[in-house]
């Protein structure tokens, strides 16, 4: 009798142990693939944090007295041609421009893209928020693109802009 229990605490205990493996190994496991959903998240944080999507470069009609009138996607031009300002908000990103000269890359969109020109300008390194007042005159109907490029040629940010005629 004696050895029958003797026995049986025995058995019982490997069965434990094996069952308490079991346990460890699927608690390493569930451990291992929060690990890999972490690192994930951290790299998706990583590429929304680097990418100049935050950066926005969009268009009003005018920038005084620190506020920006008229802010529009779309804009109505005479015969003569017509102008509005540019703006780049790096605000929310915690970066600066880190460049003294920027250039303002303009493309008419359609079927065949085409540049049709390229002003350049001078900023402060440490800018976080630009305007270009009156950037550049368009004579034009038509869709365009524009582009902040640093002297490097590394773009910053594009905004895309509809013009139409009176």
């Amino acid at each position: 009798m004696v050895m029958f229990a003797v026995g049986y605490v025995c058995s019982s205990n490997k069965d434990d142990k094996k069952e308490d493996k079991k346990e460890d190994t699927k608690k390493e496991d569930t451990k291992k693939e929060d690990t890999k959903s972490d690192e994930r998240k951290t790299d998706e944080r990583k590429t929304d944090e680097t990418s100049s999507s935050d950066i926005k470069l969009y268009f009003c009609e005018e920038y005084t007295g620190g506020k920006e009138i008229g802010k529009s996607d779309e804009f109505i031009i005479g015969k003569n041609g017509g102008y509005f300002t540019c703006m780049i908000d790096m605000r929310g990103t915690g970066k600066k421009i880190g460049v003294g000269k920027l250039e303002l890359r303009i493309t008419k969109l359609g079927p065949s893209e085409k540049i049709i020109a390229t002003e350049k300008f001078d900023v402060q390194p440490d800018w976080d928020y630009i305007f270009f007042d009156k950037f550049h005159t368009f004579y034009s109907a038509g869709d365009y693109k524009v582009t902040a490029m640093k002297p490097d040629g590394t773009p910053v940010a594009s905004g895309e802009v509809k013009i139409s005629m009176k």
